[in-house]
């Protein structure tokens, strides 16, 4: 592996170098690929959040079987696009082998490097067009297709992340 620290460490092993090390796991997938598509969580959010307020009216009125029946559906978006459930379950059933494995991720100058047990592969900063970071994961993108991952459970701090994600958003092309 790229570093002998402990899984869960974070390296500046020399100026603008970082080494990632995790387990790779259906939950923390999920919560990157969530970062795809951040205008539909948000508006889906807001959908919801109408719903409800349309279901709790119609409750009010008198409308109870539709009113619950729009309730119970604006809380099964809220949770799935909150928790992701069935992402998680179809990343748990399709990526079975390689889930509960180690995966290490280097970030440096000249791009992003992940090793794990499928192999190793690099992405050259130019092939990144986009890179979101949350309380729950820091995620690199092309357009909206996902090219890495790290949870935020494998920095050392949130502070360390922010600067890894900083890092990482200057090297990319402005122009994309």
């Amino acid at each position: 592996m790229a570093s002998d620290r402990p899984a869960g460490a974070t390296q500046a092993d020399q100026a603008d170098r970082w080494v990632v090390q995790f387990t790779t796991s259906a939950s923390a997938s999920a919560d990157a690929h969530a970062l795809a598509h951040v205008g539909r969580v948000r508006f889906d959010l807001v959908v919801d959040g109408v719903a409800l307020v349309v279901s709790v009216f119609l409750l009010a009125t008198g409308a109870t079987v539709f009113g619950l029946i729009i309730g119970l559906i604006a809380l099964l978006s809220l949770v799935g696009s909150r928790f992701h459930p069935l992402r998680r379950a179809l990343i748990a059933w399709r990526f079975r082998t390689i889930l509960g494995q180690p995966s290490t991720v280097t970030i440096d100058e000249t791009g992003l490097r992940s090793e794990n047990a499928l192999g190793v592969s690099f992405m050259p900063w130019s092939s990144v067009s986009a890179v979101r970071s949350t309380s729950r994961t820091l995620a690199f993108f092309r357009d909206h297709v996902l090219l890495g991952y790290v949870p935020s459970s494998a920095f050392e701090s949130p502070v360390i992340q922010e600067q890894v994600a900083a890092f990482a958003r200057s090297r990319i092309s402005p122009s994309r």
